[in-house]
């Protein structure tokens, strides 16, 4: 007999890449029967966190990882959830490769050996589309079956999308989205700077050494250095802006001393404002536009990744 299953999906995901669950939940939940755990938030209550690691361990029909170079790290998600879901995810593989497991790869850091599943692969990031058919086929292939969609409820469906790329290309391509980029910006480089000071957060004898111009903050923190970059569109509209995140390993130009080894980028990304309203500003991935940002998120993973390096950097 057939198991019976809670969830079709329980995805697994640090909290910095929480809207990013929501996005994937919300999408998928258009296309199969049953429902999607989308993991326990910041700060959930213990029911609510022990659901969703008992959602990962057996009860959805398929696990879907949104795999990046802090999942599974204690210090890389703020409540360590990540580190306890790879409890429930090892107990649910065991020494067996599995077909129910899903891995969406967001950066180019290397999958656990352990972590035997179906990776999505690309060229480079996955599409979203790409995204959404390996994780229904691995759905489909472990019993389950996707939602039988009238032409009505397509058509329902691709109107709710419309309206909402024509409501953030208005916001955006608005003079209230041009006055709050450089909030965003603020907030961006306070919020790292805050990070970075707070006690505890950096090895003893570091500190954050910053350098902010109207379009491009940097901070460096001993051997490793983190750049935010406001590039402005060919119209000068916050809609064809991009932020360029890197982080370095190395001394910046501006930080260097003449003996220092130069900079070399870590990590890139390229985001692009998306909101509807100051109230929903998000940074969202160039390249994948299931993953996007609440700017205290950005900010924080860019500091918890920063921090993870600093003894390898250093050793």
């Amino acid at each position: 007999m057939n198991r019976a299953f809670k969830y079709d999906v329980a995805i697994s995901a640090t909290d910095f890449d929480a809207l990013a669950a929501t996005e994937l939940k919300r999408r998928l939940e258009h296309v199969l029967a049953k429902g999607v755990n989308a993991g326990a938030p910041a700060g959930a209550a213990a029911a609510v966190v022990t659901a969703s690691h008992k959602a990962l361990e057996k009860d959805a029909r398929v696990v879907v990882v949104l795999h990046q170079r802090l999942w599974g790290v204690v210090n890389g998600a703020s409540n360590g959830n990540g580190n306890a879901d790879v409890g429930a995810i090892k107990s649910r593989v065991g020494t067996a490769k599995r077909k129910d497991l899903v891995i969406v790869p967001l950066d180019s850091s290397p999958v656990p050996s352990w972590l035997k599943g179906v990776v999505v692969k690309a060229a480079g990031s996955p599409t979203s589309a790409a995204v959404i058919d390996a994780v229904v086929a691995a759905v489909t292939a472990a019993g389950g079956a996707p939602k039988r969609l009238t032409e009505a409820a397509i058509a329902a469906r691709l109107a709710d999308e419309e309206t909402r790329a024509r409501a953030r290309a208005s916001f955006l391509s608005s003079q209230r989205a041009f006055a709050l980029i450089n909030r965003e910006l603020d907030s961006l480089s306070n919020t790292v700077l805050k990070l970075c000071q707070a006690p505890g957060t950096l090895p003893d004898g570091l500190s954050p050494q910053v350098r902010r111009t109207p379009d491009r903050y940097t901070v460096q923190i001993g051997p490793v250095g983190l750049s935010f970059s406001w590039i402005r569109g060919r119209t000068n509209s916050i809609a064809d802006g991009q932020l360029l995140v890197i982080e370095w390993s190395g001394q910046l130009g501006e930080q260097a001393s003449p003996d220092s080894r130069a900079a070399m980028p870590a990590f890139e990304h390229v985001l692009q404002p998306s909101a509807t309203s100051p109230e929903d500003w998000q940074w969202r991935r160039a390249d994948l536009d299931l993953c996007s940002y609440t700017t205290r998120d950005l900010a924080a993973q860019c500091v918890a990744s920063v921090v993870r390096r600093l003894p390898v950097v250093t050793a």
